[in-house]
């Protein structure tokens, strides 16, 4: 048995454990920490009771059989939209993890200084998934007359307030870089998000999409601990130039500690980028959606889907999982053991199975390739109890 703590009110009995589920005949795959083996998995009171091999069945609850299935630390999905805001454009968490394996979600930017409360109490407590998030780096502008710079800038201090407030649930300051987002002010934009990280010690989301700003004059103000998300788009605020190789300042941002983020989306993935940046030795290190309402029915669908086009890429499934597991757990850094399946760590469970074929899946820009393989979700467990659906 590996034990590194013992849960609260465990009772392991020589021969028999008593647990609430017991997982039996599955491959743990635990790529965080490079474990992989034929084990049983105990749950008991939330957590992993015990990794072994031919747990008894008779002190279970329930016993799940996941013959031929992977089981791996809950799916994390380091860039969603869940929050339902004044964009109405967001998912609701419950229903998706139910099918595809996510049991935390981050939303990336929905609500700002002033809908903090609101996605506390409607959105974090209320569903069955653990949910996090990034505040936009300001509330709603509603008078299209004021200097946007000016007001940006006057609500510096609540939304940092706020962030440190609402630390348990707020990872940090999610800031729009792109014309097509803020136009003529994404540069200042990001100047005043680098100015709330540094003064409230808070990492920075930066999405990325047209210039200008140009990519090392992003890249220059980013620091450890930073998300640059959308790391994959054909846009011309990407990471590679037009000959395919890695932009001014982009390895230098990854050396010191900046991380790069898939967040597939309606239009920031596309095969032939992400096939560039791999040969080029830059793989993310964390793989995401961006999944909201327009498209969950595809070319997005769920994380599992956007792991498989990393798999038909070429990165083996340890590194595939690595990055929505481990890895973005360690990006919101709040939960002891998130990420992992080692005993005394939450009980979040994603029951997959690796389907052989011919699957068609598509990027942001409708490029369509035919897969041999994809990951798909059989099971979803949170907190320790099987992931139901309210509709």
């Amino acid at each position: 048995m590996r034990a590194l703590a013992a849960p609260a009110g465990a009772a392991l009995a020589q021969g028999a454990a008593r647990c609430d589920i017991l997982i039996k005949n599955g491959e743990v795959v635990d790529a965080g920490r490079g474990f992989r083996q034929r084990v049983d998995v105990a749950v008991l009171d939330g957590r992993i009771a015990a990794l072994e091999r031919n747990v008894p069945v008779a002190g279970a609850s329930e016993v799940i059989d996941a013959r031929g299935l992977l089981v791996v630390p809950g799916l994390i999905d380091l860039h969603t939209h869940c929050y339902h805001g004044a964009t109405g454009l967001s998912v609701e968490a419950d229903p998706i993890a139910a099918r595809s394996g996510v049991t935390t979600w981050v939303d990336a930017g929905s609500f700002g200084s002033d809908q903090v409360a609101g996605f506390r109490r409607f959105v974090v407590t209320p569903q069955q998934v653990r949910i996090f998030g990034y505040i936009h780096l300001y509330p709603n502008l509603r008078n299209p007359d004021v200097d946007v710079v000016k007001y940006v800038r006057a609500e510096m201090r609540r939304t940092g307030e706020a962030a440190v407030a609402n630390r348990d649930i707020v990872l940090g300051v999610k800031v729009y870089v792109g014309a097509n987002m803020n136009g003529r002010y994404s540069l200042e934009f990001l100047k005043i998000a680098r100015e709330i990280g540094d003064r409230f010690k808070l990492p920075l989301m930066a999405h990325v999409s047209f210039a200008p700003p140009e990519t090392p004059e992003v890249m220059e103000l980013m620091r450890s601990g930073d998300v640059v998300t959308h790391c994959f788009n054909t846009h011309t605020l990407g990471i590679l130039d037009q000959a395919g190789k890695l932009k001014a300042g982009v390895k230098e941002a990854r050396a010191r500690g900046v991380l790069f983020d898939v967040g597939h989306g309606a239009g920031s993935f596309n095969f032939a980028v992400a096939r560039r940046a791999l040969d080029a030795g830059f793989p993310p290190d964390t793989i995401s959606t961006d999944l909201y309402d327009v498209n969950v029915a595809g070319p997005v669908f769920d994380l599992p889907t956007t792991l498989s086009k990393f798999l038909y890429l070429g990165m083996s499934l340890e590194d595939v999982l690595m990055r929505a597991t481990a890895s973005p757990a360690r990006v919101i850094s709040r939960v002891p053991g998130l990420g992992t399946l080692e005993v005394g760590a939450p009980a979040d469970i994603s029951l997959l199975a690796i389907e052989d074929g011919q699957f068609q899946l598509v990027d942001s820009q409708k490029n369509a390739v035919t897969a041999a393989k994809r990951i798909v979700s059989r099971l979803t467990i949170s907190r320790g109890r099987r992931l139901t659906t309210r509709l």
